[in-house]
């Protein structure tokens, strides 16, 4: 019997340290043959601020140090010439980086067992991408050989294959449901429109997977993209304008507003900036409102946008990036994103573009 316990504790244990993490911190050390210059290593301090770290390489080898406090991932950017980069998960272990500088794509890491997990993942999704990619070329060639109706149906088959590889991704996270790796697949498989089948694959998840900080993120997304469904009512937040001025959502009670989330390096959020204009133009008078949340973290570029734009409206940001406070409130995790609020102050529709929402407001001041 006691041995039993001693056996047990030791799995309890071993299952929170896969996530919980030691103040030791980790050590990567870079061995990449023929590499020369620097690297970048951008990782998130605190889960908020976004920090590029340079790391000097000499003879092909570097160190790079430091700690989190769980599981997290970064991106090892190499010189603009190499023209590469490679996202992996760090733990407060000691990790290697080996490879070639002539053959990057081939670089492998090791020592972390989140990314032996991550790995399998990119493996699955390198496979799946190329047989898209085979769909892809047997349809220009069959095209190309004049049987246009054959190449629209493999064509069709490719588009679809494509649209799916994200059940590959949540397939990754069914089949791991002890893995810190799965965590960011999930967050990223989180909609609107699957708050259930995500709430039901999270309950699934490993219990000290559930206690840690990405857990928490994925759970308040979920909160957040429940209470931001069409017909409930909007949430407030206040946030600076260009100006440093306190602006709250709530000052626009009594009148539609399209709160509209973009920044100024989107490119289709200033594709759309055109129309955004024209219907501000077309339908302001009449009660017609936009409000702009830009999850830049810049203020300079994001006033050059607003001005070179030409968008009248009112813009705020707290600068924060994709931490910005109501981008978090309101599950955004993609821009272009938007929400409709009527008078009454409820949300009316989200995510409209170009033709959807010129439609819409016709309906609504006509």
């Amino acid at each position: 019997m006691k041995n039993k316990f001693i056996v047990v504790t030791m799995l309890v244990l071993l299952g929170v340290g896969a996530y919980a993490q030691s103040p030791r911190g980790y050590v990567i050390t870079g061995k990449i043959e023929g590499l020369k210059g620097n690297v970048i290593m951008r990782h998130m301090e605190d889960g908020v601020k976004d920090i590029a770290d340079t790391i000097n390489v000499t003879d092909g080898t570097f160190v790079f140090r430091g700690r989190v406090q769980e599981p997290a991932d970064m991106t090892i950017i190499f010189s603009p010439e190499a023209r590469f980069q490679k996202v992996f998960y760090v733990q407060n272990l000691d990790l290697q980086l080996v490879g070639k500088a002539d053959a990057l794509d081939k670089l492998e890491v090791k020592g972390s067992p989140v990314q032996d997990d991550y790995a399998q993942l990119e493996a699955q999704i390198t496979a799946y991408r190329a047989k898209v990619m085979e769909l892809y070329n047997k349809a220009d060639q069959v095209r190309n050989a004049g049987d246009t109706v054959q190449a629209a149906t493999i064509q069709k088959e490719a588009d679809n294959m494509y649209r799916g590889e994200m059940s590959v991704r949540k397939q990754f996270v069914l089949d791991h449901l002890r893995s810190f790796a799965s965590l960011n697949e999930l967050m990223n498989y989180v909609s609107s429109e699957n708050l259930d089948e995500a709430q039901a694959i999270f309950d699934k998840l490993d219990a000290p997977l559930k206690k840690t900080a990405k857990a928490k993120e994925i759970t308040d997304r979920i909160a957040n993209l429940r209470a931001t469904q069409v017909g409930n009512g909007y949430i407030d937040f206040v946030m600076n304008d260009v100006n440093g001025k306190p602006v709250k959502l709530s000052s626009y009670k009594g009148k539609y507003v399209l709160l509209e989330f973009w920044a100024s390096w989107c490119g289709p959020c200033r594709a759309e900036n055109p129309n955004l204009r024209e219907q501000y133009k077309k339908y302001s008078a009449k009660g017609f409102n936009i409000l702009g949340v830009s999850l830049d973290s810049k203020a300079e570029p994001w006033k050059k946008a607003i001005e070179k734009d030409e968008l009248p409206w009112v813009h705020v940001s707290d600068l924060k990036g994709w931490q910005n406070q109501a981008a978090v409130q309101y599950g955004v995790r993609a821009v272009p994103a938007n929400f409709l609020i009527g008078p009454d102050g409820k949300i009316i529709a989200r995510d409209l573009r170009a033709e959807t929402l010129n439609a819409k407001l016709e309906e609504i001041f006509h």
